[in-house]
């Protein structure tokens, strides 16, 4: 679920970040002065950076304190969100500058206007967010390494008379050009596919805040339901010649740190919070903050920075898809009731704001999936998906109307997000949104549970909500894969 009503994503760094992080498409994010900016590479919170902190930064399947995820709106959880989102980067920076040499294989690959192109449009829109970051001359563009400093990592743009070729670097991942099929049979012949099912399950849904009970029926727990999709998606998708691959395949987390094995750094953490006067609590009140700050940092920080690694340093595939259900604020968080509204949307990776390009990590890495061209095929797998799941199910698509998401191509439903899984992952990723969980629609078909052939749910005759879903993704990844058939 990548946020609710107003999806916000948050996203920090491990790198201790300067500027604030995203935060919903409801709430601002806050833009500080460049003085105030720190280095990368700490761990800071939600939003994320490298192979770390954060979290998907995202959705609303409301409450991430545990109670019902869709309790977003108590004062307490506000005061504490403001607090991890906005001002956690600033209590944790170390100083030190990320590896800018990363980006020295991409010197002279792509054009200025390629470059702008891909900046303005889609991966930092507001120039005031960019302006103290990166400076874009006729040449080449000039980044800034470190707050702070006036340190600049310099990038020549292709010349034509100069360059001898305008081809990209080799990644670890393939374009749909390259990875070309001529078989009807099996179009995903050759494709190497990740599937990544959003949260985590079981015991953890409470901890995770993705977790909603009604009346006397079982919880909704995203966590379970995206691995129930994803294990019957890989199926049908080796079915079609893909190489299939599951970031997890239990509820077991993928990392092995735990909430216990991360109270030091929850201590350390909240410490930085509450500096040189902290409030007035009892020792039952601290521990219980404590407590909570050990379980943010394991399943948003911990949790996705080792899926992560999975991806770019063991799987290497062509592409993720990151499988979740959305969800919508409660009208009254003291009184779930179901709301009416369901939609769909599908998310890549874009829309950085300020205070994510103020912070070094999130900068290079922003750096990185534009200069390897990743959203060229984001983009086709993401406008794919939409016209799939916008047929399948014959839902509305979601539009945003905060500053944390731009829009993507022409396609409606297609957004650009600054994620922290979108941003570590180092190949195309699309995050899929479809149905609003707490909808009453969607908790009767969710109820019903997983069946084969159809039947009547929600007052309409119908396949499985699981079933559903997954036609509509196997549906389009064949449609990405045949855009770029001979």
């Amino acid at each position: 679920m990548v946020a609710v009503v107003t999806s916000a994503p948050m996203d920090s760094s491990r790198a201790a970040s300067r500027l604030p992080s995203k935060a919903s498409s409801s709430s601002k994010r806050i833009s500080l002065p460049l003085k105030f900016a720190c280095s990368s590479r700490s761990v800071s919170m939600f939003p994320c950076s490298t192979v770390q902190p954060g979290c998907t930064g995202r959705k609303n399947f409301p409450s991430v304190l545990g109670s019902p995820i869709f309790s977003l709106v108590r004062a307490p959880f506000l005061k504490f969100l403001i607090w991890a989102v906005f001002l956690f980067p600033f209590l944790c920076c170390q100083g030190e500058s990320p590896e800018w040499s990363r980006l020295d294989k991409y010197k002279g690959s792509m054009s200025k206007a390629e470059f702008e192109r891909l900046l303005k449009n889609v991966y930092v829109p507001r120039e005031k967010w960019r302006m103290n970051w990166i400076e874009l001359g006729q040449d080449a563009v000039k980044i800034r390494k470190q707050g702070g400093k006036d340190e600049w990592y310099v990038m020549p743009f292709f010349n034509p008379e100069g360059n001898a070729t305008t081809l990209p670097p080799e990644e670890y991942w393939r374009s749909g050009r390259k990875l070309r099929s001529t078989s009807t049979v099996k179009p995903l012949s050759g494709y190497r596919i990740a599937l990544d099912p959003g949260h985590l399950g079981g015991r953890y849904s409470r901890m995770e805040g993705r977790h909603f009970e009604i009346g006397e029926h079982r919880p909704v727990k995203e966590g379970d339901l995206t691995l129930q999709v994803a294990k019957r998606l890989s199926k049908n998708l080796r079915a079609l010649g893909a190489e299939v691959f599951l970031l997890r395949t239990s509820a077991k987390p993928t990392t092995k740190e735990r909430p216990k094995t991360l109270r030091e750094e929850g201590k350390a953490w909240q410490k930085r919070i509450d500096g040189e006067s902290p409030p007035d609590r009892n020792k039952r009140d601290q521990r219980k903050i404590e407590k909570r700050r050990a379980e943010i940092l394991f399943f948003r920080k911990e949790e996705i920075s080792a899926r992560a690694r999975l991806v770019n340093e063991e799987i290497k595939p062509d592409l993720v898809v990151c499988i979740h259900l959305n969800a919508a604020a409660w009208p009254d968080p003291d009184n779930h009731e179901l709301v009416e509204r369901n939609d769909f949307h599908v998310l890549t990776n874009g829309a950085y704001m300020g205070g994510e390009v103020a912070v070094d990590e999130q900068r290079l890495q922003m750096m990185v999936k534009l200069l390897s061209r990743s959203h060229r095929e984001e983009l086709s797998l993401a406008e794919s998906m939409a016209a799939c799941f916008s047929r399948a199910t014959g839902l509305p698509a979601f539009s945003y109307k905060g500053p944390n998401a731009v829009k993507i191509g022409e396609t409606p439903g297609v957004w650009g997000r600054n994620l922290l899984a979108n941003r570590l992952y180092q190949c195309p990723v699309v995050f899929l949104e479809p149905y609003v969980a707490n909808s009453k629609e969607v908790f009767a078909r969710i109820a019903a549970g997983d069946y084969k052939g159809v039947k009547k749910v929600a007052g309409k005759l119908r396949v499985s909500l699981v079933e559903e879903y997954v036609d509509a993704v196997v549906a389009g990844l064949v449609l990405h894969a045949g855009n770029h058939s001979p």
